[in-house]
C-alpha cells in the first residue's frame, strides 16, 4: 500500500487500538467521501443543513431532535450550554430565522449571573471529558454515588445531572439517575461517546430517559474524525443549536464544514444498514490471523477471549 505520509515526513502507525481520535478516528466508506465531494460543489445555508442532519440523527436515535457537532467533546459543551440557557429568553428564538440573539448567547461562559450553572455528577462517574461542561460556563458538583447525596446536591443553581456510561465501581445506573433528576424537573446529559457497537445503543439511552445523549461519529460510525452527534429533547437541542456555529455562542469555534455534516449523515446511514454480526465475524477472523502469526514467536503468548460477543461490546482481540 502506498504511504501518503512518507512525502510529508510524518510517520505512519499501525493502528491496533480501533478508532482512537489521536490516531485519526476510523476509515470511512468511500461512499462517505463521494457524498462529501458532491456537497463541496454547491453552497448552502448551514443552519438548514444542520436541521436536516438533525432529523437524520433523531430518526436513528429515537430522540425528538438531533444536532451535528464537531466531535463528541463539542457535543458535551453544547449540551451543557443548552441546559444552562434553559428557561431563559433564548428559548424564544429560532435558529432558522434572522440572528438576533447574539447578545444572549455571548453570556457564556463568563457572564453567567442569574443562570443555573451547576452539573451534578457522581464521584465514580468523573472523567477527563467532563471538562467540556466547564467550557460552557458550567460548574461540576461532585457527589457520593448514593441516592441521598444526589438528591441533596440539587438546588436552585442546578442545570442538569451529568452521566458517563463507562462509570467506575459503585456508580448508580442511568435509570436511577434519571429518576432522581426528573423528580427535580432537571435534565440528564449522557456521555455515550464510545458506546458503539452495538448499534442498539443509539436508542438505548433515550429510551432509558436521558434528555440529551452524546455520541462520537468518528469512531464506530466511521464518519469524519471531527464529527459528533447530539440527540435528545427538541427544546434543548434548539438551545444547543443556537449556541453552535455558525452563530456566536460557545460553539462558534467548533466549526463543521458542509462537507463534514453531509459525510457524517451519510456514514450514519451506512452504519444503520450494516450487518453487525458479519462485521464482528470479520474482526474475529483478522484477530485469529494475528494470533496465529504471533504465537510461534519466542517469548510471545497470544490468544483470544473466546467468551466475548458483539452483544457485550467486547470484540475478540489478540492479547
Amino acid at each position: 500500500m502506498k504511504d501518503p505520509y512518507k512525502k510529508l515526513g510524518v510517520r505512519r502507525v499501525i493502528n491496533a487500538a480501533t478508532s482512537l481520535t489521536r490516531l485519526g478516528g476510523s476509515k470511512a466508506d468511500p461512499t462517505v467521501y463521494t457524498a462529501m465531494q458532491e456537497a463541496s460543489n454547491s453552497f448552502v445555508q448551514i443552519p438548514e443543513l444542520q436541521h436536516w442532519a438533525g432529523k437524520k440523527i433523531a430518526e436513528a436515535t429515537g430522540a425528538e431532535a438531533g444536532h451535528p457537532t464537531a466531535g463528541a467533546s463539542n457535543a458535551i459543551t453544547l449540551a451543557a450550554a443548552a441546559c444552562i440557557m434553559k428557561d431563559t429568553e433564548l428559548e424564544e428564538y429560532n435558529p432558522l430565522e434572522l440572528e438576533t440573539w447574539t447578545a444572549i448567547t455571548r453570556r457564556l461562559p463568563a457572564h453567567t449571573q442569574g443562570l443555573k450553572t451547576e452539573f451534578i455528577v457522581q464521584r465514580t462517574n468523573r472523567n477527563v471529558y467532563d471538562h467540556a461542561v466547564e467550557l460552557a460556563g458550567g460548574k461540576i458538583i461532585e457527589t457520593d454515588p448514593t441516592e441521598e447525596a444526589l438528591h441533596r446536591a440539587h438546588n436552585d443553581n442546578t442545570a442538569a445531572y451529568y452521566y458517563t456510561v463507562r462509570s467506575g465501581e459503585g456508580a448508580l445506573s442511568l435509570p436511577e439517575i434519571v429518576e432522581i433528576a426528573h423528580s427535580h424537573d432537571t435534565p440528564v446529559i449522557v456521555d455515550a461517546a464510545a458506546e458503539l457497537p452495538p448499534k442498539t445503543n443509539l436508542r438505548r439511552y433515550i429510551s432509558e430517559g436521558a434528555d440529551l445523549v452524546i455520541y462520537s461519529a468518528g469512531k464506530t460510525i466511521a464518519a469524519p474524525n471531527n464529527s459528533g452527534i447530539l440527540a435528545g429533547r427538541a427544546d434543548l437541542i434548539k438551545l444547543a443549536h443556537l449556541q453552535s456555529y455558525p452563530f456566536h455562542g460557545v460553539g462558534r469555534a467548533a466549526k463543521m464544514s458542509r462537507e463534514t455534516i453531509v459525510g457524517m449523515a451519510t456514514a450514519l446511514r451506512l452504519y444503520l444498514d450494516k450487518d453487525e454480526e458479519k462485521q464482528f465475524n470479520e474482526w474475529q477472523r483478522k484477530a485469529q490471523w494475528i494470533r496465529d502469526q504471533l504465537q510461534p514467536l519466542p517469548g510471545v503468548e497470544a490468544g483470544l477471549d473466546a467468551q466475548s460477543t458483539i452483544e457485550d461490546d467486547k470484540p475478540m482481540v489478540p492479547v
